[in-house]
């Protein structure tokens, strides 16, 4: 455990925000318990330490990374910038789509998250469901993409050719290599800083829908090349003449990654206040748009006014590595320098040569460059090694309901919270880290919520990016409605829905059935609706309505019409029964005499 009184020697254990040690106790986030944890039986310091990933609210501040008390911002791009590279060498991961070009080997961009954003992998009950879907990285419309570029230098070893007595000597130098950073979300499209190498900013997205990230990275090397020419006298080779031209190459990689920019899509919540007897008697809430993940905007917590408390969404992000390790690629050797002394003859010096007489047409110059390498080729060796601990954020669903947070236990009537209405988000539960010691459930979402003995109305509302989403409020006065049954037949009632104090009836209204022929029926303009029984029982349910125009709120109702069960009928079961008495003394008396006659025949 990481306290106040851990030593130095002692095994830390790493949690998403380390806690503070004056304070004495982790954050409400963290679960379960670190304490309780390590009072279980048979487990050791060394396997708290595995517990490295923890739920935390989606629209909480963010959390601390690390005994430095960093943010996550600050922790990833800390350990971004902590890798290890040079000119000769590059660091890859299993996912990195590498490429090479005339002097760059296993060069590569790899997308490794965003600062706001969160990784989905839920799987859709959609039939139609595009297999990227799953694995959508949600994003803000401001926000920040890591992306880290990684690259080898190759620069051919100098030649040298020797006719009659003039000995011609070519080197390649590295002068400079420039990296551009490019993102593009959908057809928008921002340029990286160079003060933040593994960063890109970007502002205003405007994809609606589903899209593609793409983050490019051009490398430009800058190369120096010499021609010597040295003839050969009594003393040895003196240089005569020395020509250097100067050439830039490029080469560009790619990554990209399906998105969804949250805060452009459909979500619209409008808050309708029922007051009862001049005082607040329920609130609901109804969240309108489209049922998919990949299209609906996603609301993290609902807040009461005057500091009355919240809605929790079911959402929670908990953050994993994203890789544990990568691979170093890097030639078997220095790449060396030629000089005149050195007794090396290499046909490649005449392709060099063309190299410098051909002018600055870059194009030509690639070409016989790249001649020059697959002549010179430099096999890379590989090994592994382990990569810093960048963590990637994971949206999952905690719960199966919102829940109200911080409810007050003193009161006689407390707020509660019932969802009227849900459907289903995505057909599992993401995935967990297998050191992730915490359960996922089935996502649902919410079209209406209704909050009875509220306090206050709703505020505000954020999304998981933990930005704002507009709240529409209207404020209505209750009417109390009955629903009232007639049983007309065996097989039929009618339900009449009335305003209780005015009789008025309520046409046009939705009655939610059971133990009917269907599942629901709409109301006429009498206020009245014929349902056929399925059941001994049929409950019908109104589950309350507004009318804006009139600025009034119909309270939920509901009511069973009950039927007789068939009566028995004695005197069908003996006419039966006397039936089939009727046909054995039948058969008795015609077909044995009939079957004896035959018999005495033969």
């Amino acid at each position: 455990m990481s306290t106040a009184e851990t030593t130095a020697n002692e095994t830390d254990v790493f949690i998403s925000d380390k806690p503070d040690p004056k304070a004495g106790e982790h954050p409400p986030f963290v679960l379960p318990d670190l304490v309780e944890v390590n009072e279980e039986e048979n487990i050791s310091v060394a396997e708290l330490s595995q517990i490295r990933d923890f739920y935390y609210s989606t629209t909480q501040p963010p959390y601390q990374v690390g005994s430095d008390q960093q943010t996550l911002n600050e922790y990833r791009l800390e350990q971004l910038e902590s890798i290890e590279r040079n000119e000769s060498t590059s660091l890859w991961f299993p996912d990195s789509d590498r490429s090479n070009g005339t002097f760059v080997e296993d060069a590569h961009i790899t997308i490794l998250g965003s600062e706001k954003g969160t990784q989905t992998h839920l799987e859709s009950d959609a039939d139609d469901q595009d297999d990227t879907e799953s694995e959508l990285l949600l994003v803000p419309e401001d926000g920040t993409v890591f992306a880290y570029v990684d690259y080898t230098t190759r620069i051919p070893e100098g030649t040298c050719t020797t006719t009659n007595a003039t000995r011609t000597c070519l080197n390649v130098t590295l002068l400079d290599q420039e990296v551009d950073r490019t993102l593009e979300i959908g057809s928008q499209s921002w340029s990286g800083d160079s003060e933040t190498p593994h960063e890109i900013d970007y502002a205003d997205a405007d994809a609606s829908g589903p899209t593609t990230m793409e983050v490019e990275a051009t490398i430009t090397t800058t190369l120096a090349l010499e021609e010597s020419i040295y003839e050969l006298d009594d003393s040895g080779w003196v240089e005569d003449t020395t020509d250097t031209d100067t050439l830039n190459i490029s080469h560009t990689v790619q990554d990209e990654a399906p998105v969804a920019v949250t805060t452009n899509q459909e979500l619209s919540i409008d808050q309708t206040v029922v007051e009862s007897n001049g005082s607040l008697d329920r609130i609901i809430l109804e969240f309108d748009g489209p049922e998919t993940l990949q299209d609906r905007r996603l609301w993290s917590t609902a807040t009461f006014a005057e500091d009355a408390g919240k809605i929790e969404n079911i959402w929670g992000v908990y953050s994993q590595r994203q890789y544990e390790t990568a691979t170093r690629g890097h030639p078997p050797e220095d790449n060396l320098t030629i000089s005149p002394d050195q007794n090396m003859f290499n046909e490649t010096g005449s392709v060099l040569n063309e190299t410098l007489s051909a002018g600055n047409d870059t194009s030509t110059d690639e070409s016989i460059l790249n001649e020059t390498l697959e002549q010179q080729p430099l096999a890379s060796e590989t090994h592994q090694e382990a990569f810093p601990n960048v963590l990637e954020k994971q949206l999952a669903a905690q719960r199966d309901t919102p829940t109200l947070e911080g409810e007050p236990t003193n009161l006689a009537n407390p707020p509660e919270l019932a969802s009227s209405d849900s459907f289903s988000v995505a057909s599992e539960p993401a995935p967990l880290d297998e050191n992730v010691n915490l359960s996922s459930v089935n996502p649902r979402g919410q079209n209406t919520l209704i909050i009875k003995n509220a306090e206050q109305p709703v505020t505000e509302v954020r999304d998981i990016h933990d930005d704002p989403i507009p709240v529409s409020t209207q404020t209505v006065q209750e009417r109390d409605v009955q629903l009232e049954t007639e049983t007309l037949n065996d097989t039929h009632a009618q339900f009449h829905l009335f305003e209780e104090d005015s009789g008025e009836a309520l046409a046009d209204e939705t009655l939610w059935l059971h133990g009917a022929a269907q599942g629901q029926v709409t109301t006429d303009s009498d206020g009245t609706a014929v349902v056929e029984r399925s059941d001994l029982y049929v409950r019908a349910s109104f589950t309350g309505e507004t009318d804006p125009a009139e600025e009034v709120y119909y309270s939920p109702a509901e009511t069973e019409a009950t039927f007789q069960p068939e009566a028995f009928n004695i005197y069908q079961l003996l006419m039966s029964f006397t039936g089939a008495f009727v046909s054995i003394i039948a058969f008795v008396i015609l077909y044995i005499p009939f079957a004896y006659m035959r018999g005495a025949n033969k």
